[in-house]
């Protein structure tokens, strides 16, 4: 449990601590315990923290702008480096079409291939047949200039 959890979190432990004193004791006992390091393991900063986690977490899956007032079917990611690359290979792959612009030919070629090996991925662990991956890859518009 604690390579696992990385020893961050002391609730695991308290778990099988309860559990243990379950089986030896009694439901009675468990019970009592049960509320009692309920009420310690509510007041660790790691609670305070996962809760604030939470609430952060479902505050950024709030749309404060409601619908878009038409659907985007394309984007353009600027620079094929690491980042733009990979921000295109999952665009693609959401259906959308991509130009992907750099203002070198190596790196856009770079990019490029490192969004082929991803999609050629996908195909070997069965993510979809390598048709599909034809119709992906044809999504990818990879330009100098635009």
């Amino acid at each position: 449990v604690k390579k696992m959890t990385g020893g961050l979190y002391p609730a695991p432990l308290k778990i099988i601590d309860l559990l243990q004193k379950t089986v030896e004791k009694g439901n009675d006992v468990g019970q009592t315990l049960e509320a009692e390091y309920f009420g310690e393991l509510a007041m660790t900063p790691e609670s305070k923290g996962l809760i604030g986690l939470f609430f952060g977490q479902t505050e950024c899956k709030k749309n404060r702008f409601g619908a878009p007032p038409k659907k985007t079917n394309d984007i353009a990611v600027l620079g094929a480096g690491l980042m733009g690359a990979g921000v295109a290979h999952v665009s693609v792959e959401r259906g959308f079409n991509t130009i992907l612009k750099d203002v070198n030919a190596d790196a856009l070629a770079r990019g490029e291939d490192q969004i082929h090996k991803g999609v050629q991925l996908g195909v070997k662990k069965r993510k979809f047949t390598s048709a599909e991956a034809t119709v992906v890859m044809s999504r990818l518009i990879p330009t100098l200039n635009y």
